[in-house]
């Protein structure tokens, strides 16, 4: 059995807060400092689960599912919403590591680091954003957490949707590549063009974890999207071996150019642009000029 004794002794003498969670996620020991840093007597917390005894309703399922992950060695480090015995609410940064072998084996989490929530804004124009969603059709697109560069700002309460905090809609993003044929593989991305405010693009991408959904999202100016673009084009010539005629023309395709348009710039005849349209189509192996699209998105 473990040696519950010893292991008191050992966090009593631990200015970090720090816990020890049995496999059912039940907190069997509190050290001092975090007992302090909630206010919450241990007498009211060990014995209960994690989740039960210290997370806000809305963010439980989705602690727990971090805490299990965390028994099984797939998780070290992970967020946690807390909430302290005067209402106050935490985001409490935490380290797990196993001690303990077989029936014996036990979960120490250490904080880290704790933010009250309310001292830090939704920053909902960053560029690197991340959050996560409930995934179930009767809750769909709540927000269970929110992060910029690695922190978790603001506060997120149980309306808070991902459609109405990120793109002021009142129901889910008509692309919402959450949405897509249940049968379609995980992670999910979609492209599209930024508000009418803004220049660039924002790239979306959704991957399933459990009952819930990260989402990552990536906003890019126009110069990058462009740098890329001609970075994909580049190398799709080269492995073709397409020549400088071929380069160009294929250039102006995909920006949907006429054929026309493309022999008024290039000073040949359309019938000649055909031509190197139709190498160009051979060498890339594609079918059309949607599908040659397809090649550089």
């Amino acid at each position: 059995m473990i040696c519950w004794q010893a292991i008191a002794s050992h966090l009593a003498d631990r200015s970090t807060p720090c816990s020890v969670l049995d496999r059912d996620t039940k907190v069997r020991l509190l050290s001092g400092s975090l007992e302090s840093m909630l206010g919450i007597p241990r007498e009211e917390v060990e014995g209960r689960p994690w989740s039960e005894a210290l997370v806000a309703p809305a963010a439980r399922e989705l602690t727990q599912h971090r805490l299990e992950r965390a028994l099984s060695g797939s998780l070290r480090t992970f967020d946690s919403e807390a909430v302290a015995r005067d209402g106050r609410r935490l985001r409490l940064s935490l380290e797990a590591s196993l001690v303990g072998r077989g029936a014996e084996q036990a979960l120490l989490v250490t904080v880290t680091s704790a933010t009250p929530l309310s001292d830090v804004p939704m920053e909902t124009d960053a560029d690197h954003v991340e959050y996560e969603i409930s995934s179930s059709l009767s809750d769909f697109g709540r927000l269970l957490a929110f992060h910029v560069g690695g922190r978790a700002p603001g506060t997120v309460t149980p309306t808070m949707r991902c459609y109405d905090v990120m793109a002021e809609r009142s129901s889910p993003c008509p692309d919402c590549p959450v949405l897509r044929d249940s049968g379609e593989a995980w992670p999910r991305t979609v492209a599209r063009r930024l508000r009418a405010d803004r220049r660039g693009y924002e790239v979306v991408t959704a991957d399933a974890e459990g009952g819930h959904v990260r989402v990552k999202l990536r906003r890019l100016p126009e110069e990058t999207v462009a740098a890329i673009h001609e970075s994909k084009v580049r190398d799709l010539s080269d492995a073709a071996n397409l020549s400088e005629r071929e380069r160009s023309v294929l250039t102006y395709l995909l920006m949907g150019r006429s054929l026309v348009d493309i022999g008024k710039i290039l000073q040949i005849s359309p019938r000649t642009v055909k031509f190197h349209q139709a190498n160009v189509l051979e060498k890339l192996g594609a079918d059309s000029r949607a599908d040659l699209i397809r090649l550089v998105t």
